[in-house]
């Protein structure tokens, strides 16, 4: 079982991030060349592993304290745009794309259900603010 959350939207520059904690298998992956992006925030950069497609956009999303602080509040964090569901999930549109939040178990916390749900909210807001996202309905129905 698991916990999954997405929101389509229309990706206007092909932006791409996955952020989750840093753990073991992930500092010995640093150590032989995984790319981890460092945003100068010497906390944040410190307990999770960023990859990416645009350094500077990324950069850009989480000088967002309020973003960072509600990424912090998630234990189990694993957030990421997508372009599609994988092989036997929804295919999207070429310029869609999915905010997309998946954990192990099933998460019965509201307050870290809420705050998955503002994560999702203040992201595509911002995203937004950066042209990198259109405010346009992607016209995607999840199934």
């Amino acid at each position: 079982t698991f916990t999954r959350m997405r929101a389509p939207f229309i990706n206007q520059d092909g932006l791409r991030f996955k952020i989750y904690r840093e753990g073991f298998f992930s500092r010995i992956g640093k150590r032989f060349g995984m790319q981890d992006i460092e945003i100068g925030d010497d906390f944040f950069d410190s307990k999770f592993i960023i990859k990416g497609s645009n350094i500077e956009k990324i950069k850009q999303l989480l000088s967002d304290e309020d973003l960072k602080k509600m990424i912090e509040q998630v234990p189990r964090i694993n957030f990421e745009i997508r372009d599609a569901e994988g092989w036997f999930g929804s295919e999207y549109p070429a310029d869609v794309d999915a905010l997309y939040f998946q954990c192990t178990g099933v998460i019965k916390d509201k307050a870290v259900l809420k705050t998955l749900f503002s994560l999702f909210s203040a992201t595509l807001t911002r995203l937004v603010q950066m042209d990198s996202a259109y405010e346009d309905d992607p016209e995607v129905t999840l199934k």
